[in-house]
């Protein structure tokens, strides 16, 4: 595949302001890039709805003589696949399924309110995993150039991370051995 030399020009996908400033914002990173790629494919080409087939979700488009006319999302297989089931759950986007590609339309009659309330309350669990990440992990002093190996800070030092260490650490070592053995 060859990539064509690309120019900024003026041209332009209208995505509805509502879009843009209310529920993007509110929506987690693999769910908003999917809603701006269908409107790109939608929008983009003056059309209501269109046929994405779920590779160029996540590949992208090539045409016939290898020039890349889009990278997709951008994102992995399973997170297009869940980002597409909670835009349907939440109502945001309408779909017909067929063999050769889904349909899929922007639903412009939704009830913008609900959608960012079912967002929302997905989305919390993404905001309390990353605050509530293991104190050894946020705790840890990157600087200590001094120590070969960081030290686990908190609740929980002296359990499974360091006994993961230690298992990593023997089966390192009897690999070795085990390899001038023989």
């Amino acid at each position: 595949m060859t990539e064509q030399k690309r120019n900024l020009i003026p041209n332009s996908t209208q995505i509805p302001n509502v879009i843009l400033d209310i529920i993007l914002p509110r929506l987690p990173e693999s769910e908003g890039k999917c809603l701006l790629y269908i409107c790109r494919r939608t929008f983009g080409f003056h059309k209501d709805y269109d046929q994405i087939s779920f590779s160029q979700f996540v590949d992208g488009i090539t045409d016939r003589r290898g020039n890349i006319l889009d990278y997709g999302t951008g994102l992995a297989r399973s997170s297009v696949a869940e980002a597409l089931k909670n835009l349907i759950s939440s109502g945001m986007i309408l779909v017909v399924q067929c063999r050769r590609g889904n349909y899929y339309q922007i639903n412009l009659e939704i009830d913008v309110d609900k959608v960012v309330q079912k967002m929302d309350w997905s989305r919390k669990w993404t905001k309390r995993s990353s605050k509530s990440g293991s104190l050894a992990v946020r705790e840890s002093n990157e600087q200590n150039l001094g120590n070969k190996e960081k030290q686990s800070i908190g609740k929980n030092s002296g359990s499974a991370v360091d006994n993961f260490t230690a298992r990593v650490k023997e089966l390192a070592r009897s690999m070795t051995i085990n390899r001038f053995k023989n």
